[in-house]
């Protein structure tokens, strides 16, 4: 595999950039500017180096194999131990297939500024295939350790030593060199090295290394086989930049709730539509019922909207009456248009006698046919009474018995006579 490794250490400086494959196993780092890694990258996949220090390597033991569960878990086991929002940051894991204790090596990273990375090769037509932490690149070999020192520009104190330390194949550190002996205290008492890898003379690292067998690297440098070692743990993977979150969301784990809601979407429609369908069976009933009234009462008459007409015939029938005329059609149509607010009660047995209209109703409730009683009392300025009711299961039928207040025919009556005189 043909490699490009281009160092990043500053946004807004131009990238040091080396070329690696197995048959140049080391180069050392040159700065050029995008154009140039740009054209040299072809054909190559692309290993970016971040600053040690914006990457946090450490390790978790979370008892599974499966990797979205461990990817689900790790932040929240670690999250007390970083001083930023899990929310805010972005966790890459390995765990190797022959891990026996179930310890994942975690790198973490900013969110922001992994995204202003990948933006900035963007924006320079580089796509990154691998992101790592500048110290996971030094020099790797088994039982051995590496430290390099660099000089870090300090705007207080003038330059600063700072040391970079890899302890193995995905753990090591960054620290001051003056703090070097103190942070390597802990990791000597788990595993002392073989060798030491380091780009200064021996007798500049701390005591407790000088003991042991150093070999020198040369400063700047970067050697294949130690960054091919650590690009299992790489900060591209399962990486989603906010704004593409939504459009990474995983629907196959919503689908059966979709499902059961289209389900439940289509038994409330279906019961929507039967409702519908029986109100208006109901309504057709109430219409013919009206039709076959008016053509009992005008058996010559051809109809056309049997309420308006009724209604209508009883008006001219007002206007010549000059007394009381015992007929069921004013109080029929009273009631018509009361009845047909009401489309869920069905009307199913009509009879006149004695100046009192008997209507036979079948009622979805007594609280419906109770509201129907005191509607027909208060709009029709009539007197309503319920003799009798049976109840069911899912109805309630009953008989009542409407006729006119007392006085009130006779009233309209004078009323009409007394229109006619003043004219």
């Amino acid at each position: 595999m043909q490699l490009i490794v281009i160092k990043i250490s500053d946004l807004a400086k131009n990238p040091e950039y080396a070329l690696l494959g197995k048959r140049q196993q080391q180069d050392r780092f040159t700065t050029g500017d995008w154009k140039q890694v740009r054209s040299v990258s072809r054909g190559r996949k692309v290993v970016v180096l971040l600053d040690s220090n914006e990457v946090v390597l450490t390790s978790a033991v979370i008892p599974s194999k499966n990797r979205k569960q461990l990817l689900q878990a790790i932040p929240y086991a670690l999250e007390d131990t970083l001083a930023e929002d899990v929310e805010n940051l972005h966790f890459a894991v390995h765990q190797g297939s022959d891990s026996e204790d179930n310890k994942s090596q975690v790198a973490i990273i900013n969110r922001t500024v992994l995204t202003d990375t990948i933006d900035l090769l963007k924006s320079n037509g580089i796509t990154a295939n691998y992101v790592l932490p500048e110290i996971l690149a030094q020099k790797f070999e088994s039982d051995a350790w590496s430290i390099t020192y660099e000089s870090v520009h300090n705007e207080n104190d003038g330059n600063d030593i700072s040391a970079s330390v890899r302890l193995g194949q995905f753990e090591g550190f960054v620290c001051d060199h003056d703090m070097l002996d103190m942070f390597i205290s802990e990791p000597l008492e788990k595993h002392t090295p073989k060798t030491v890898f380091c780009n200064t003379k021996t007798e500049n690292l701390p005591e407790a290394l000088q003991e042991f067998s150093s070999s020198y690297i040369e400063p700047n440098t970067v050697d294949y086989n130690s960054t091919i070692s650590a690009l299992s743990l790489n900060l591209m993977t399962n990486f989603v930049r906010r704004d593409q979150q939504t459009s990474s969301i995983n629907w196959k784990v919503w689908r059966p709730v979709t499902v059961l809601g289209g389900v439940l979407a289509s038994i409330w429609m279906g019961i929507f539509f039967w409702q519908n369908n029986l109100l208006q069976n109901q309504s057709n009933q109430l219409k013919t019922q009206i039709e076959q009234v008016y053509k009992d009462t005008f058996p010559k008459g051809r109809i056309v909207d049997a309420s308006a007409q009724m209604n209508s015939a009883l008006k001219k029938l007002k206007a010549n009456a000059g007394q009381t005329i015992e007929s069921p059609l004013p109080l029929i149509a009273d009631m018509g248009p009361l009845l047909k607010d009401y489309k869920d009660m069905v009307l199913s047995e009509l009879r006149y006698q004695e100046n009192q209209l008997s209507m036979t109703i079948e009622s979805p409730n007594l609280t419906r046919l109770e509201t129907f009683k005191r509607d027909a009392a208060e709009k029709s300025n009539l007197k309503i009474e319920i003799t009798d009711s049976t109840t069911t299961a899912n109805k309630v039928k009953a008989i009542i018995k409407i006729s006119p207040l007392p006085n009130t025919t006779a009233n309209k009556a004078d009323k009409s006579k007394n229109k006619q005189g003043n004219s």
